[in-house]
């Protein structure tokens, strides 16, 4: 969960960027026998965006320094810092950080969690899949057009997905008007934030799919009494305050009353 949920900040090198309640199963005789994991407010903008001298979560580092050679290949994958959801806050390493060991202890905790070999391939495939996704960018042309074929042709393939289909998805706004559906061309702008509401909620949903999956692991017996631990992360102080970053600031403050 810290290589899908943590990041390097101006604070911290290992930051957690979500909030998550543990509940522990104990059993009569006192011993924890399971548990359950919900998380809540990930920050999903961090996937896009960073500020200066920060980083996006640590399992995109991860993979682009410890996949080996065939899935380097599969998945098309480039240096760091060719990727703009990498590239954008001028920081792409921390010395007290080592992508690659991270990125072996990922898939060895995966494996003792009972991910299969399937299971894996397929996150990474997904990871890949918003990283390409990033480099796709548009040109004014009667409405926003793809310019990088390579960047859509790559994460279609990776996200399973047909290359006409998300161009139109990226680029246009489908609407149903007295029974007929209609397609508007977005603007370059438009068609940027559709990308990245896209890249958002594909890591949203694997983050909550990996969660799911450990919970299936370590699930206990239903007779239990229980111990809630919050785990809350603290508050951030940006130059330019986002709505998201106030919620989360509000949301913890609450928790904390």
């Amino acid at each position: 969960l810290e290589a899908f949920g943590n990041a390097k900040t101006v604070y911290n090198n290992n930051s957690r960027r979500f909030g998550k309640f543990i509940q522990l199963n104990i059993c009569q005789k006192g011993h924890i026998q399971g548990g359950r994991i919900v998380d809540y407010l990930l920050e999903k903008n961090r996937v896009v965006r960073q500020n200066p001298k920060e980083r996006n979560y640590h399992i995109f580092y991860a993979l682009l320094e410890g996949a080996g050679k065939e899935e380097r290949e599969a998945f098309y994958l480039l240096q760091t810092e060719k990727y703009h959801y990498l590239n954008q806050s001028g920081c792409i390493t921390d010395e007290t950080i080592s992508d690659e060991e991270t990125f072996q202890e990922v898939k060895t905790a995966m494996k003792v969690m009972k991910f299969t070999s399937e299971n894996v391939r397929e996150v990474l495939r997904l990871l890949a899949g918003i990283l390409h996704l990033g480099n796709i960018e548009f040109i004014t042309a009667g409405g926003a057009q793809i310019c990088k074929k390579t960047a859509l042709g790559r994460t279609a393939e990776l996200l399973g997905l047909d290359p006409e289909q998300l161009t139109e998805a990226l680029t246009h706004r489908s609407m149903i008007l007295r029974g007929e559906e209609i397609s508007t061309p977005l603007s370059v702008e438009q068609a940027l934030d559709s990308r990245d509401s896209v890249a958002m909620a594909l890591y949203s949903q694997c983050f909550a799919w990996v969660i799911k999956k450990i919970n299936s692991r370590i699930k206990g017996k239903d007779d239990f009494k229980s111990i809630g631990v919050l785990d809350i992360f603290g508050f951030e102080n940006f130059e330019v305050l986002r709505f998201e970053q106030f919620s989360i600031n509000y949301a913890n403050e609450k928790l904390q009353q």
